[in-house]
């Protein structure tokens, strides 16, 4: 058995830093043996293993990832466990109780996702970190692959999400559901969401606090508390961010 930390990077709106940044940053943070494989349009990301991702493809962006859940992909072998993470992260503490994170057969771990005040339409994980027995999802690429195209603008036709191509997350918690899939959530003072605009982020600081009875979120630096922060909003860029505390993290 081998953990497999796999990960889709395509150009665009990120820079191959931002692979290499991840591959960096969990080699500090991670005391635990991993393969990490890139899913990739550019053969010099820093990965152990860079699989090339097709020119053209139905599939779209981020919904590569979904690739990742049939055994047939990225050099699986039948026990091995699956990570997929997204590259827009910034590893902040050791993360060992999340990559060895124990998941059994039938059962998906994700991130808690306690953040936010609108309707969630039933999303209860979170897509930047999914954790699986290799095979033991794999009814989630099947049904996807049979029509792409429908699944990857179903949850923007139905409003659940505002920008054209998002819903993978949707996709894939409504299809744990279906498919009965153990659903576990790891917990949720591990992991923050920023997007940059600094009273939003405020307002998430001071949600965390409450939440979980802290004296903050981010100050200087993050709580100790906090193993992984997503800037996951489509803007929400980390070169871009104006942090200071990020440089000591993020490298």
């Amino acid at each position: 058995m081998s953990i497999k930390i796999c990960c889709v990077y395509f150009e665009g709106k990120y820079t191959p830093n931002y692979v290499e940044k991840l591959y960096n940053s969990l080699k500090r943070n991670c005391t635990l043996p991993f393969e990490f494989i890139c899913y990739s349009d550019n053969p010099n990301v820093k990965a152990d293993v860079v699989i090339p991702l097709p020119k053209y493809s139905d599939i779209k962006y981020h919904w590569h990832k979904l690739t990742f859940f049939s055994p047939l992909f990225a050099y699986q072998k039948p026990g091995d466990e699956i990570i997929i993470m997204d590259i827009d992260q910034v590893i902040v503490n050791n993360i060992d109780d999340m990559i060895g994170w124990p998941v059994s057969n039938n059962e998906l771990v994700s991130y808690n996702r306690w953040w936010g005040s609108t309707p969630t339409h039933g999303l209860k994980i979170n897509g930047g970190f999914y954790k699986f027995k290799s095979g033991e999802c794999k009814i989630i690429w099947d049904e996807f692959i049979i029509s792409p195209e429908e699944w990857q603008l179903e949850w923007y036709k139905k409003g659940v999400v505002h920008y054209k191509y998002f819903g993978e997350q949707n996709f894939v918690n409504w299809m744990c559901d279906k498919n009965k899939i153990k659903l576990t959530l790891m917990p949720p003072q591990w992991i923050c969401k920023l997007n940059n605009n600094e009273k939003e982020d405020l307002k998430t600081n001071m949600s965390y606090m409450e939440k979980f009875n802290k004296d903050y979120m981010i100050l200087d630096k993050p709580n100790t508390d906090l193993k992984i922060i997503h800037f996951a909003n489509p803007n929400a860029e980390i070169h871009n961010s104006k942090y200071k505390w990020i440089k000591d993290y993020w490298k």
